[in-house]
C-alpha cells in the first residue's frame, strides 16, 4: 500500500484511476475533479464506494476510510447505508410507508387503497 504521495495526487493532470494499494483509488474525470472510491469485494460482488473529494479529503484520511470501510463490508455492515442512516436519510422502505399514511385519507375508492 501506498504507491501515490500527496504530491503526486496534487500533480495528476491526466484523467483516470490511479491505484494506492489495497483497494484505494484516485479517480480523475476528463472534467478535471478528483476523488477518492475504495474498491471492495464479498461474495462474489465487486463494488466501488466514495470516500470523498480530494479537495476535502487528503490522502492519509482516505487511507483510513478505505481501511474503515474494507473492515465494514469484511464483517457484513453496508457502509454506504450506515453513511445515510447517521445522515438522517430515510430509506426507500420508510419513505414509501410515510407517503402513503399521508396519502392514504384522500383515495375514496377502497381499490386504490388496498393497491
Amino acid at each position: 500500500m501506498g504507491r501515490l504521495s500527496a504530491t503526486s495526487v496534487k500533480a495528476t493532470k491526466e484523467p483516470g484511476r490511479y491505484g494506492d494499494g489495497d483497494g484505494l483509488y484516485l479517480v480523475m474525470t476528463p472534467s478535471g475533479s478528483k476523488s477518492w472510491v475504495c474498491r471492495v469485494q464479498k461474495n462474489g460482488k465487486r463494488r466501488d464506494i466514495g470516500l470523498g473529494s480530494v479537495k476535502k479529503v487528503p490522502l492519509a484520511l482516505a487511507r483510513e476510510r478505505a481501511v474503515k470501510t474494507r473492515m465494514q463490508v469484511e464483517v457484513g455492515i453496508d457502509p454506504v447505508s450506515e453513511r445515510r442512516k447517521e445522515a438522517g436519510i430515510p430509506t426507500f422502505r420508510e419513505t414509501v410507508t410515510l407517503v402513503f399514511a399521508e396519502n392514504k385519507a384522500s383515495w375514496k375508492n377502497q381499490k386504490h387503497r388496498a393497491q
